[in-house]
């Protein structure tokens, strides 16, 4: 007995071995909230990961500039505002120093050369000259 596969099976197969299906994750969605106003045009992963390079430039927690951790629009701490003045002299100093730069991978910061940790190297506080 002879099996013979019909037609329409044997050309979605084709289909499959020849084109096959591409394994592509959907593009990450922008960060896209009225009280950023700072890191504008960041995805959401972008944005994730700046966050973690202010953690790690000042050495503290989510809960140095933001109020609590499920409130992270609220601008009840002054250290989020002054955080916001910080960013847009940073991206300044970039902008006027170093206007062609471009990140060497993803994990580097997007503010460019100069960061949070230039100068506050851990540290909440700046470090100062000796």
């Amino acid at each position: 007995m002879q099996f013979v596969m019909p037609t329409a099976t044997l050309s979605v197969l084709l289909l499959l071995v020849v084109f096959p299906a591409q394994a592509q994750s959907p593009a990450p969605a922008p960060m896209d909230s009225a009280t950023v106003t700072a890191l504008t045009g960041l995805t959401v992963p972008e944005f994730e990961r700046e966050m973690q390079h202010f953690v790690q430039a000042l050495g503290v927690s989510c809960g140095g500039c933001h109020v609590g951790r499920g409130n992270f629009a609220s601008d009840d701490n002054p250290r989020k505002v002054k955080a916001r003045q910080m960013i847009e002299m940073t991206k300044a100093l970039n902008a006027q120093f170093f206007p062609g730069h471009t990140r060497a991978s993803e994990d580097e910061s997007v503010l460019g050369r100069v960061t949070c940790y230039t100068c506050h190297q851990g540290e909440l506080k700046p470090k100062s000259a000796p």
